[in-house]
């Protein structure tokens, strides 16, 4: 019996991206070969944007010479270390888990023609795939790929939700009637984890709330500050992810703050992971500044913090979350079916 294909998963930070870990082990289970390839880094001192991009033309030189794989899957970002894959006329697929191109001004001060560059490089990388992969269905329409396109969502695994015997609330002696409104992830601006303040401020007001917050980043301080000055508000820090059941058990809701931003439309419960893991663990959820859905509960930023309020009196109800969005019911199946598309193809030329 002849082997398996070999498949080669590239992505930069591959250990810290779980997308492209159980991408891996999909095609691990189901007899492929795979190999991972994740950058090393090798430059760790001087300045930030020279040591970045030293670090990228050693990802390239990695990416140039490497062999040996049938087929390429690969993360969108950063694209530039994927040019070598096109140039030689290696088959890949271009695994788009961001509008990348779009994202980028709203996050950094880049010159215009810089941008741009950005943009075309991602658009030659797509249009030059064996296939397109979106992680939400809107991001299917975001450009003409000249290429078949599917969607795959970011969705959990089923053996990430485990029984949990006792929950942190239960350890802490927290009545069970307090409603806990929970925030799991980066302490970023990205993420909208500023927006909590207003939240913690205004939830102050109202008896039996608790706001917790997990997670570590830049804005470690402001959780931090938030915990000192507010009784109800509880920061525990970067929480491992073996431990985050007990967590997201411990809660009545999850929360998803982001700020406004215009293309809210490509930012849904398909790719955004954690909405996944609070839906895994019964908890509705409550977002602001992504696309409205009938899964969760979405508003406009501003309108964020006064919600949770009225969640917590009762005035507001958000949606029940459905229980069946698991990576191997939904985006295991389409992972394979495009690998062995791509290879049916493969075998025709």
């Amino acid at each position: 019996m002849s082997e398996k294909p070999r498949v080669a998963i590239l992505s930069y930070y591959f250990w810290r991206h779980y997308r492209a870990v159980k991408i891996a082990e999909t095609l691990a289970r189901h007899g492929y070969r795979v190999k991972v390839w994740g950058t090393r880094a090798p430059v760790k001192r001087g300045p930030r944007i020279l040591r970045g991009a030293l670090n990228y033309l050693f990802a390239f030189f990695e990416v140039l010479f490497m062999g040996g794989a049938d087929i390429y899957w690969v993360e969108n970002v950063p694209d530039v270390i994927y040019l070598a894959l096109p140039l030689l006329r290696r088959r890949y697929i271009y695994d788009r888990r961001s509008p990348w191109a779009k994202q980028i001004p709203l996050e950094l001060r880049v010159p215009h023609v810089l941008l741009q560059a950005i943009e075309s490089i991602e658009y030659y990388m797509a249009s030059h795939a064996e296939h397109v992969i979106v992680v939400s269905t809107p991001m299917k329409y975001e450009y003409d790929y000249k290429v078949p396109v599917t969607v795959i969502p970011n969705y959990p695994e089923k053996g990430f939700v485990k029984k949990v015997d006792r929950k942190v609330r239960d350890e802490l002696g927290i009545d069970p009637a307090t409603k806990i409104f929970g925030f799991v992830g980066a302490l970023s601006r990205i993420e909208g984890a500023d927006l909590l303040a207003g939240a913690a401020e205004k939830l102050s007001e109202t008896e039996g709330v608790e706001l917790w917050i997990m997670g570590d980043g830049p804005l470690a301080p402001l959780a931090e500050q938030l915990d000192r000055k507010y009784s109800h508000v509880r920061w525990f820090g970067w929480v491992d992810r073996s431990e985050l059941p007990r967590y997201l058990a411990s809660l009545d809701y999850g929360l998803v703050p982001r700020h406004r931003h215009p293309y809210r439309i490509f930012y849904t419960h398909e790719g955004i992971h954690k909405i996944g893991e609070y839906f895994a663990y019964g908890k509705p959820v409550i977002a602001s500044g992504i696309a409205p859905s009938p899964y969760y509960l979405s508003v406009e930023p501003e309108e964020f913090a006064d919600t949770l309020v009225k969640v917590a009196r009762g005035e507001v109800t958000p949606p029940q979350p459905p229980r069946n969005l698991f990576w191997e019911e939904v985006s295991e199946p389409r992972v394979l079916s495009v690998i062995e598309e791509v290879l049916r193809e493969k075998r025709r030329r």
